[in-house]
């Protein structure tokens, strides 16, 4: 039988029991004829619904439990990986069986540095990865290179202002003596 009928088969089973549960009276039953719910138990017959519904109960009760066991023997044969010689445990790890029949794997004969493939070798202690710190003194360097640059840059260009703003109020003073000599001799002449 398949694993997702017997899932659907299994969950039937559950809202079935659920609901024969919640129709079978309990003790205090005998208090609710008062209101009209003895003219309910006429449908199963003289005794009432107590034997059908419990017997029902007690079937699915007992469907119940053996789909269970029967899905977690299957759900354990998953689980089971027999090529590894591990047993997979889902969600806390695998168990390390190193009493199994399954053979391990050893390396090929023959020289252990050379290989037949078209990747090059690495080896572990020549590596082009630079250190955290030399790589950290390095950007120090050219952010206090590039700083003292823009730094050169702005006091540079703050001189020229500077330059070009008093060449140009010397020109403004010049002219504005000019035209007020030109007004002075204007007034006077």
């Amino acid at each position: 039988m398949s694993v997702n009928l017997l899932l659907i088969v299994f969950v039937l089973i559950v809202i079935a029991m659920i609901a024969f549960i919640l129709v079978q009276k309990g003790a205090g039953a005998t208090a609710g004829s008062a209101f009209g719910s003895g003219a309910s138990s006429t449908v199963f017959g003289a005794k009432g619904s107590g034997n059908f519904l419990t017997k029902t109960t007690m079937i699915l009760a007992f469907l119940f439990f053996a789909i269970s066991l029967l899905m977690a023997v299957n759900a354990s044969k998953h689980f089971t990986t027999a090529k590894t010689g591990e047993v997979d445990l889902g969600v806390i790890g695998k168990l390390d069986t190193s009493t199994s029949d399954v053979p391990s794997l050893t390396p090929s004969e023959g020289d252990s540095t050379q290989q037949d493939s078209d990747v090059p070798a690495v080896d572990a202690q020549e590596t082009d990865v630079p250190e955290v710190e030399a790589v950290n003194n390095a950007v120090k360097e050219l952010t206090t290179e590039k700083a003292s640059e823009v730094k050169d840059a702005a006091v540079q260009k703050a001189t020229d202002l500077k330059d070009a703003a008093i060449e140009k109020a010397g020109e403004i003073k010049q002219e504005v003596i000019k035209k007020a000599e030109e007004a002075k001799n204007s007034i006077d002449g």
